[in-house]
């Protein structure tokens, strides 16, 4: 909690603040920039059955007669639909068609599940949505895979042996729709670059702060326990040769000559002449 606290305290500060903030807004706008547009075109298609309801023959043991197995299954039509989903849920199968995996184009295909259009709607509908940072791949993808859908019902009815009057069919529902440019990823892109600067740029901060903050206690509590420093004696300036004044320990003249000092002595002689002599003391 502290940490968040100090964050908020940083950005605030407008020394902080306003730099980290500006760095957020230029490297959010670059992301904005350089992530591409992304463009989504879809198709919704429902697997017809035929108008005999699937059986041309109730004599099964005539060439000519029969009906479709897929439509004699209990689950009905929606068995066709599972059996298209699943057969363009392979990788090799969606690489043919433009979309690889970890590629710059998404492929999805399914029962409706995914799209808000069908949404508390039921019945045998194939939905497929492609985006792609390209408005033609998205365009192209769309149109292969809706005549690969169609190729791969006929030829599973082909494989069951179903009499041709009796196959299901898909009919368009909502024709592939022109390319239609989504900002989301984009938008998305942007606002995480502009959080995730902005907690770097105040974590750094705080850190810098933090350590400088140490630093200094550090060195405080290293200055106090030291013992105070005794300054140094300097010595006494030497004029003209004099010897330095002697002080005492209280800091005034020391009255006590250190040397000894000639004297000179006057003595009067006997025939009443003075004369001098030195004499050291």
């Amino acid at each position: 909690m502290n940490f968040w606290k100090a964050l908020l305290r940083l950005l605030l500060w407008k020394r902080v603040g306003v730099p980290a903030v500006l760095l957020a807004v230029v490297v959010s706008a670059a992301t904005f920039t350089l992530i591409p547009v992304r463009y989504v075109s879809s198709t919704i298609m429902m697997v017809s059955p035929p108008v005999n309801g699937g059986v041309v023959n109730r004599n099964v043991a005539s060439p000519a007669g029969g009906g479709n197995p897929l439509l004699i299954q209990t689950e009905g039509l929606s068995t066709a639909v599972a059996t298209l989903v699943l057969a363009l849920s392979v990788e090799e199968t969606r690489a043919e068609l433009g979309a690889p995996q970890d590629g710059s184009t998404d492929l999805v295909v399914n029962d409706g599940a995914s799209s808000p259009r069908l949404i508390g709607m039921s019945g045998p509908f194939v939905y497929v949505e492609v985006d792609s940072t390209s408005a033609k791949q998205a365009v192209d993808v769309v149109a292969r895979v809706r005549e690969r859908l169609i190729d791969e019902l006929d030829a599973r009815q082909r494989e069951l042996g179903a009499p041709t009057a009796t196959y299901v069919v898909l009919m368009d529902i909502v024709p592939p729709t022109p390319p239609e440019a989504g900002y989301t990823s984009k938008i998305m892109g942007a606002a995480m670059a502009l959080v995730l600067t902005l907690f770097l740029a105040l974590s750094i901060a705080y850190g810098l702060r933090k350590r400088r903050r140490n630093k200094a206690a550090r060195a405080a509590a290293e200055a106090a326990a030291e013992p105070p420093a005794v300054p140094e004696r300097k010595p006494e300036p030497v004029v003209n040769g004099a010897k330095p004044i002697a002080r005492n320990g209280s800091g005034e003249e020391d009255d006590m000559p250190t040397d000894s000092f000639p004297a000179v002595v006057l003595e009067e002689g006997a025939n009443g002449e003075s004369a001098t002599r030195e004499r050291t003391g």
